[in-house]
């Protein structure tokens, strides 16, 4: 009986924690700290979950990626992607850039990015927003395979996001960031909110961008387009070697005011 108990007790252990754990804040951790269990890697050649490089690994329960040996070898794109889908939560990631960079960016600043509202089949690059993380460029807006938003911007031609201006519709390519609050050389902490069909990019608790009436095509008629709330998440590999720690996230729950009036 002792022994049958103490099994039980093991057994019952290991199952509680196996299962997203909450702090006393409500933020719920998205990784286990031990495998990418409710996650898959994506490399175009191999597809989903085959990645003999191991771009992808899980190290001191941060997500690591990107750890191989430098080469002339040119290294496609890829990600990391949630199963499940997200909506009316907030998303908050550390990263931290590492010294590794491969073939093409090798050159290029560093880059990798936190995708959202991803729907759509696995592709480079999917149907999804990037909260862009990319050195000196981190919380820009990529609007990608067909996103469209409406935000504020500076002007037509220089669509940098600004806090109070005219209202504009983006449909493709890039929004700039508001300030400069990155650290280049540490650890970064990066908020999405995700309120309905509107985003936040926070950087380092510093607003950075906003966007409303987020709206994606028409699955059934690409030519129209329906507002987006829900989709996955996913972490690049984008040529340069990156942490990521300390995935969290958190509902809004119906009470909280996220977004001021416009």
């Amino acid at each position: 009986m002792r022994f049958t108990a103490i099994v039980c007790f093991l057994i019952g252990g290991s199952l509680l924690s196996a299962q997203p754990q909450s702090d006393s804040d409500g933020w719920v951790s998205l990784f286990n700290g031990r495998n990418f269990d409710g996650w898959y890697t994506f490399l175009p050649s191999t597809g989903k979950n085959s990645d003999p490089k191991k771009v992808f690994k899980m190290e001191n329960g941060m997500i690591h990626i990107l750890d191989i040996p430098e080469s002339d070898e040119k290294q496609e794109f890829g990600y990391l992607s949630s199963e499940r889908e997200f909506s009316n939560c907030r998303i908050r990631v550390e990263f931290k850039w590492g010294a590794k960079r491969v073939v093409p960016n090798n050159e290029n600043k560093r880059d990798s990015g936190l995708l959202y509202f991803f729907n759509g089949p696995d592709k480079i690059w999917p149907r999804a927003l990037e909260f862009q993380v990319q050195e000196t460029d981190v919380g820009d807006l990529w609007l990608l395979d067909g996103s469209r938003i409406t935000t504020k911007i500076e002007t037509e031609g220089l669509p940098m996001y600004v806090l109070s201006g005219p209202l504009k519709t983006q449909s493709r390519g890039r929004i700039i960031k508001f300030g400069d609050f990155e650290d280049r050389n540490g650890w970064n902490q990066l908020e999405l909110v995700l309120d309905a069909d509107k985003a936040t990019h926070i950087v380092n608790g510093r607003v950075v961008m906003r966007a409303w009436d987020i709206q994606q095509p028409s699955k059934d008629d690409p030519t129209q387009y329906l507002p987006v709330s829900r989709g996955r998440i996913m972490l690049q590999a984008e040529g340069a070697e990156v942490w990521f720690r300390n995935l969290q996230m958190k509902p809004i729950k119906p009470t909280e005011k996220p977004w001021s009036a416009r």
